[in-house]
């Protein structure tokens, strides 16, 4: 008890946003409502440009799911977008974004109007990671945002 006491209070400061989860089925429409819900949670902690950055890379994570993780399957599976930020830094907050299919991981079948997602992704965010396993593909993107003042977003 004494070390608790020493640790100080045990609630979030108010600089703290609680981290979002969002699960769906992997259909276009639900990818275009969780990139809304993602977009309306993340402009309330950075400016719009950022924001739309973000919701694109995000949007982008959200449609492979769609278009690749359950094509073998022929019906739609579970997508699960889960994204937190950190208390303001000096620099900014640390933000992470973790979309989670539970389907097969399909490496792009070559040049075309496709395969553009992941490059995009890689420009937008600090750090992209694919991680392909057994029971599915987990995308984690990381980014450092500015610290803006706490409001309420534009509805997009």
């Amino acid at each position: 008890m004494d070390v608790l006491q020493r640790m100080g209070p045990r609630t979030a400061p108010a600089t703290a946003v609680a981290p979002l989860e969002l699960c769906a089925l992997a259909t276009t429409e639900n990818a275009a409502t969780l990139r809304r819900r993602f977009r309306y949670w993340v402009g309330t902690i950075t400016d719009q440009d950022t924001a739309d950055d973000l919701a694109l890379a995000v949007y982008e994570a959200l449609a492979n799911v769609v278009d690749h993780a359950y094509a073998e399957r022929g019906a739609p599976g579970l997508m699960t977008l889960w994204a937190a930020v950190s208390c303001p830094l000096l620099t900014g907050r640390d933000l992470v974004v973790t979309v989670v299919d539970e389907g097969a991981w399909r490496p792009s079948s070559g040049p075309g109007w496709r395969g553009r997602g992941l490059p995009l992704m890689r420009e937008l965010m600090h750090a992209t990671a694919v991680l392909p396993g057994a029971t599915g593909t987990t995308v984690q993107l990381r980014r450092r945002v500015p610290v803006t003042a706490r409001r309420e977003p534009a509805l997009v």
